[in-house]
């Protein structure tokens, strides 16, 4: 038995062609596929979400808005199943979905992908890390995303400060000069009270 590959291909190792790809875990297909109906339609919709996803993450609605009407016609399923569907999908544990209108999820069956409590632990992400969402770009979209939910905007800047670090370069640090004059030189830090620190 002979083996012919064929890398002359365009499909394959064209490097002037970048290709996507999407990743499920094994879990997926050996759940919903290997099932009859409806779990074929569970299956495909994951296909389709994990296409969808934003970088490695596992998010899906943020990059660019989702709704579930346009979902099923994407997919060819009635919109009146699709809300079910997606509910299914979240009972099993393979998609936790944030917001209905517009749709905004994480498929949990991605490699690597962190994991998000709520809708506010995902607007800090989003709000860390804005070039994985092409939002340090396209900021039409992101400020259309972020008017979506403009009402945890001020709990997620709270959360963002709590959690900021001020870097040792920074002008409103003390200067050694002024440090020292706080704490004078030869001072042993054991004549300070613990709850004065």
């Amino acid at each position: 038995m002979s083996l012919n590959i064929n890398n002359k291909s365009r499909l394959v190792n064209n490097s002037n062609e970048e290709l996507n790809y999407f990743a499920l875990n094994k879990k997926v297909f050996n759940e919903l596929i290997l099932i009859p109906r409806p779990k074929n339609t569970l299956f495909q919709i994951m296909v389709h979400l994990a296409c969808k996803v934003t970088y490695k993450n596992g998010l899906v609605g943020v990059h660019s808005e989702i709704h579930k009407t346009g979902l099923a016609k994407e997919l060819g399923i009635n919109d009146g199943h699709i809300t079910r569907y997606l509910k299914q999908l979240e009972e099993l544990n393979f998609i936790k979905i944030f917001n209905t209108t517009p749709l905004v999820l994480q498929v949990l069956e991605v490699p690597q992908a962190p994991i998000f409590n709520d809708i506010k632990a995902v607007l800090l992400y989003i709000h860390i890390n804005p070039q994985q969402f092409n939002f340090h770009r396209n900021m039409k979209r992101k400020t259309a995303f972020f008017e979506t939910f403009k009402e945890y905007n001020s709990q997620i800047l709270v959360e963002k400060i709590k959690k900021s670090i001020v870097p040792d370069n920074h002008p409103s640090n003390p200067t050694p000069e002024e440090l020292n004059d706080i704490i004078p030189r030869g001072t042993p830090l054991s004549s300070f009270k613990s709850d004065n620190l």
